[in-house]
């Protein structure tokens, strides 16, 4: 509790959330649906509690399996929301075109959290306390982990800017099976939609039933000096070394200012009809929602971050 109270502190007097409270629009009764992920039910509660102040003609129904049900929702018709820890995949956005031939319209309403598992984490590069290495570049990251790789040979630590006796040691890298939700993140930061990994140094990791993905990963690189792991602060163990990327540490002020390079979103899509105005109960929630109110309301709340003010104004004019 004294954490959530402080960071809506340091968010109130940063400029992030603001003092003035929401301005309410007149809209008719009705539902609002929502489908996707479990993860955002305290968050999603706590808005509809605090928007049914200023609208309680309006009521809400929610089934919560999952970012990967999300989007079923919107394109069977059956939500008008779809809760997503993540961004769209190409084969959902594909799925939803096939049915309605547009996109459907992405909104980020929150920053991923700094260190709660399941709860849109920011990745973290770590590697072995042993090696020489400080900080690491994004691009060299891409020109590490993509593939081809290295045009002959194995990829060395020189890829990374080390020199002296590291430069030359092979790069065993331990990453999220891209197959999940947080593998498609890194995948699609790094290397977008078309490229894949350098399989001759990648091994991937999944959640099992004892241990998650990123204590894997954190364990294998415990056991390879040569290692570069993925994973999130909350796996930080010792013998592994947080990297800075691009001279950035994750932190809750480069989260919230999206500086840091493997910040995540959290995310609501609907399905909106290109030139067509948005369902004017959908539009109040979702305005409520990225207004300075309604992301002191998901601050206090504390299962993510909130957006910085500009982003959230920049969000809310996707509605219009």
């Amino acid at each position: 509790m004294i954490r959530r109270l402080l960071l809506v502190a340091v968010l109130t007097c940063s400029g992030t959330a603001h003092a003035q409270t929401f301005a309410p629009s007149h809209v008719g009764p009705g539902v609002i649906r929502s489908w996707g992920d479990d993860q955002m039910a305290g968050v999603l509660t706590a808005w509809q509690q605090a928007f049914r102040r200023y609208h309680p003609d309006i009521t809400f129904t929610q089934s919560l399996y999952g970012s990967g049900a999300g989007m079923a929702g919107i394109i069977t018709g059956t939500s008008d929301l779809s809760l997503m820890g993540r961004p769209v995949t190409a084969n959902e956005v594909i799925g939803f075109e096939w049915v309605f031939r547009y996109k459907p319209l992405q909104i980020q309403v929150l920053t991923g959290d700094l260190q709660q598992d399941e709860h849109s984490p920011a990745l973290a590069v770590f590697v072995s306390s042993q090696n020489p290495l400080r900080s690491i570049s994004k691009q060299q990251l891409i020109e590490i982990l993509g593939c081809p790789g290295m045009p002959s040979g194995a990829t060395t630590w020189a890829s990374a800017g080390v020199t002296g006796p590291w430069a030359s040691r092979p790069i065993h890298a331990y990453i999220p099976d891209e197959e999940t939700g947080t593998g498609a993140f890194l995948q699609q930061t790094l290397l977008g939609l078309g490229d894949r990994w350098n399989w001759s140094l990648v091994r991937e990791f999944h959640d099992t039933p004892n241990q998650p993905w990123g204590a894997q990963t954190i364990a294998a690189l415990r056991q390879d000096p040569n290692g570069l792991a993925i994973s999130t602060l909350i796996h930080a163990a010792s013998g592994a070394k947080l990297l800075q990327i691009d001279g950035l540490s994750p932190s809750r002020e480069t989260l919230v200012s999206a500086r840091y390079p493997l910040t995540r979103g959290v995310y609501i899509d609907i399905n909106r009809k290109p030139d067509m105005p948005v369902s004017p109960r959908v539009a109040e929630f979702l305005r409520f929602i990225l207004s300075p109110e309604g992301q002191r309301v998901a601050a206090a709340q504390g299962s993510f971050l909130p957006l910085s003010g500009a982003d959230a104004a920049k969000q809310a004019q996707s509605l219009r």
